[in-house]
């Protein structure tokens, strides 16, 4: 950490810079960007396993926060990190990072410009701690860069942000890295029946995940030659296949773990399936999109308005469950089903969610609000 000597210009400031949608969206950003562009990241615990998807070239260095004090101290212990790093620009992520929020507005600095990616788990936005925290400092951060038309309604109404304060930037996909593409060694490893159907799932093992419900909505229509995939890592992968044991479905359900390479994995899959109760703009529902799959679906923040206008009515409620299985076995026994809604889909992503449109609206609003004072 903390190598170079480049001066920083724009300082990200997440809760943990581990592997995630966020700080692996921006990271890529970073990487467009180029040599000399002062970015700079710092991790408040200190985690940066996110670190290596930085491209050297580009200078960038990633500080660690400091030690963990009392909630009332921790601000200015934080603020004091930042004023050494001397950034002209402060961009925070998400709730974890409210803290540098607050020491920014206790020391008179701007601008700052706030992301909100997502809602931390499935009841964040609704305590009212946190609510009341955000009214009262993202109305004066630079922006509040959301990635959502769910969070932009939820800056407005419930976070009381200006319109006029707003950044509605949409996910951008690779679709040249995200592509319809076979993987049949990585299929070979899920099934050894080369005609069955695989439902795949690709991220965190975590409660606001609500993986449950898709393990039980397989058991459901589960037949021999149906299998589900899940792809990551969590606190909850004990409880899952404990559940998919009592189900009789374990034989059936793979755990692969964590896979580097998340864009070979979407060729393994027939249909690709999420149950989450907590997204603002899904990445692995947009690459699963690009990869040319069918998506079975919760009806969560933006996931319907992301899909093909064909796939919606595979979206269904999360105390929908008889809906959700009913959904996943359509979609299992039609090829021609999947293969039109897949094609769908990528068409969808390819037109509205391209990654250099995303890449050129974030650095336009970073160099935006580089101060013009000396």
């Amino acid at each position: 950490m903390e190598n170079g000597s480049e001066p920083v210009v724009y300082l990200h400031v997440f809760a943990s810079y581990n592997p995630g949608g966020a700080e692996l969206r921006i990271t890529n950003i970073i990487n467009h960007a180029g040599p000399g562009a002062g970015h700079a990241i710092l991790s408040l615990n200190g985690e940066a396993k996110a670190a290596y998807k930085l491209d050297p070239a580009t200078g960038s260095r990633v500080f660690a926060g400091p030690p963990r004090t009392n909630a009332l101290k921790w601000p200015l212990a934080v603020w004091k990190k930042i004023k050494q790093i001397k950034p002209k620009v402060l961009i925070t992520y998400n709730w974890g990072a409210t803290d540098a929020i607050i020491g920014a507005r206790l020391n008179r600095f701007q601008p700052v410009i706030h992301n909100e990616c997502g809602l931390s788990n499935e009841i964040d936005g609704k305590i009212w701690r946190r609510r009341f925290v955000r009214r009262l400092i993202l109305p004066k951060c630079h922006q509040t860069v959301v990635t959502s038309a769910m969070m932009y309604d939820l800056a407005v109404s419930s976070f009381r942000v200006p319109k006029s304060k707003i950044a509605y930037i949409k996910t951008g996909v690779d679709s040249d890295r995200f592509m319809p593409r076979s993987n049949p060694q990585l299929r070979g490893q899920i099934a050894s029946n080369p005609s069955a159907v695989i439902f795949g799932y690709v991220g965190s093992l975590r409660p606001s995940k609500n993986v449950p419900m898709l393990v039980k909505a397989f058991a459901k229509i589960w037949q021999p030659n149906y299998y589900l995939a899940l792809f990551g890592q969590g606190s909850e992968k004990a409880s899952l296949e404990n559940l998919a044991s009592e189900l009789g479905v374990r034989d059936a359900i793979k755990f692969m773990g964590h896979f580097e390479d998340v864009a070979q994995v979407y060729g393994s899959f027939d249909v690709y399936v999420t149950t989450s109760k907590s997204e603002a703009a899904s990445n692995s529902l947009l690459e699963s999109m690009a990869a040319g799959l069918p998506a079975v679906s919760t009806d969560i923040a933006d996931n319907k308005l992301l899909l093909s206008d064909d796939n919606r009515r595979f979206v269904y409620a999360h105390a929908d469950l008889d809906g959700y299985a009913n959904g996943l076995g359509t979609v299992a026994s039609s090829l021609e089903l999947r293969d039109e809604l897949g094609r769908l889909n990528r068409e969808r992503v390819v037109v509205e969610y391209p990654l250099p449109k995303m890449v050129q609206e974030y650095l336009q609003l970073w160099k935006l609000a580089i101060p013009t004072r000396s």
